[in-house]
């Protein structure tokens, strides 16, 4: 299996691995390999206080909701845009930014998939699943990668930074993104807002025409059959609602009458590296 093309995030030169246990640089930077398999290239210093990205609870939530198959719809839909591409030539180096807990990230058809994420209880538990993998701690803002290094990328509800996807995917390289439509979680939304109001449907890279260049947007549809009230709190807890929710949301959430149908509405938009 092919090495990781990690770059140091202190001084941005090619990190090697002399033994299992770490990653170095030639300017003597050492960043420790975990227990999983990961490496946490965060550059030290700069973490805030708490630590950033997803919770451990609600990497959990996200892997039981996913465990059940709800979203797998959207895992075949973005694996089939991808593998299609690149079966027409997009090469061996796939990318998933944000790659969460990494149940879309093991279904990428690459020879060589590195995932990415912010949270380290989430790069932890992809680790772990997918041990043909590579994977880092890092920030979707600061790639600890060289240019041109990727020849495709996967975004799946996550933050985008054009610029920087711009800079690691190499030119004619492929980008496949998956974004809410308007629909998207309303009856969850119903539930969480007094107003809920649809998703402003926003193409996730409108101010990256000098990089990319869309050549197909789709919509995916489907309803979520939900078998019991378990599966909604989880859901919920995984989103970014979990944030603004009145106090007695989970009481609500909890006692939802079972096999709650909930809408999928999500837009799959791929873009051309230009």
């Amino acid at each position: 299996m092919a090495s990781a093309p990690w770059r140091c995030p202190t001084c941005r030169r090619p990190l090697e691995r002399p033994d299992p246990t770490r990653w170095t640089c030639r300017s003597a930077h050492s960043f420790d390999v975990a227990r999983g398999g990961y490496v946490n290239l965060l550059p030290t210093g700069r973490q805030p206080g708490r630590s950033p990205g997803d919770s451990a609870e609600m990497v959990a939530a996200r892997r039981r909701f996913l465990a059940t198959g709800a979203y797998d719809p959207l895992t075949s839909t973005v694996r089939a845009a991808a593998r299609y591409h690149a079966d027409g030539g997009a090469g061996e180096t796939i990318l998933d930014v944000g790659c969460g807990e990494g149940r879309h990230t093991r279904a990428l058809p690459f020879p060589l998939v590195l995932g990415v994420d912010v949270s380290k209880p989430a790069v932890a538990v992809a680790a772990r699943a997918h041990r043909e993998g590579w994977y880092a701690v890092a920030n979707a803002a600061a790639l600890p990668l060289a240019e041109g290094v990727a020849d495709a990328a996967v975004n799946v509800f996550g933050p985008v930074f054009a610029d920087e996807l711009g800079r690691v995917v190499r030119r004619g390289g492929i980008l496949v993104t998956a974004h809410p439509g308007p629909d998207h979680l309303a009856q969850l939304r119903e539930l969480v807002y007094d107003d809920p109001r649809p998703h402003e449907l926003k193409p996730p890279l409108r101010h990256a025409e000098g990089c990319f260049e869309i050549f197909s947007s789709e919509p995916l549809r489907w309803e979520m059959h939900l078998g019991e009230p378990a599966a909604l709190l989880d859901l919920f807890a995984m989103t970014p609602y979990r944030w603004h929710g009145p106090p007695d949301i989970a009481s609500r959430l909890a006692t939802t009458p079972d096999a709650a149908v909930v809408t999928a509405d999500v837009r799959v938009t791929c873009y051309r590296r230009r």
